[in-house]
């Protein structure tokens, strides 16, 4: 993903390509955890996997509600831990003090530029840092596995 700004857009009406691929592995997931695979499940991953933009808790249960699905905060929130734990979605920390979240299941590591200014977020890769974050992991004795950079700064003034 390479300068990929963020969208504050809704989610895409059509399933993505990967949606197979998190399908099957929230499945096995759920069956190693003894979890149902339930209607309401898929409506949340169908709904995940569609969006393309970081969002919180509020706006995938708006998504759902305008899509017709109810599904209540609480079975969310449940169901956005249980797709963490599958690796199908991870937790971002934008600094606006909301938990907001991102489908990872198919795009590599990346990290996410915040202007303090305006809360425009960038998202970037590149295969220096990502090499540094591994040397140093390894300096210490740590297999990565994965990793979360969020780098915060104010537009420079021309």
């Amino acid at each position: 993903m390479s300068n990929k700004p963020s969208s504050k857009t809704s989610a895409t009406p059509s399933k993505p390509t990967d949606f197979e691929e998190a399908l099957e592995k929230y499945r096995e997931h759920l069956k190693r955890k003894r979890l149902l695979f339930t209607r309401e499940r898929i409506a949340i991953l169908e709904e995940v996997m569609a969006r393309h933009d970081h969002f919180s808790v509020e706006e995938l249960h708006d998504s759902l509600k305008a899509a017709g699905k109810k599904v209540s905060r609480a079975t969310l929130y449940r169901n956005l831990d249980s797709l963490k734990e599958a690796g199908i979605l991870a937790e971002v920390d934008l600094g606006n003090r909301h938990v907001q979240y991102e489908h990872v299941l198919g795009h590599g590591h990346h990290f996410h530029l915040v202007c303090e200014d305006d809360g425009a977020v960038v998202e970037d890769s590149s295969a220096e840092i990502e090499k540094l974050l591994e040397a140093l992991a390894r300096k210490h004795n740590l297999d990565l596995t994965h990793f979360k950079l969020q780098i915060f700064g104010t537009r420079r003034r021309k």
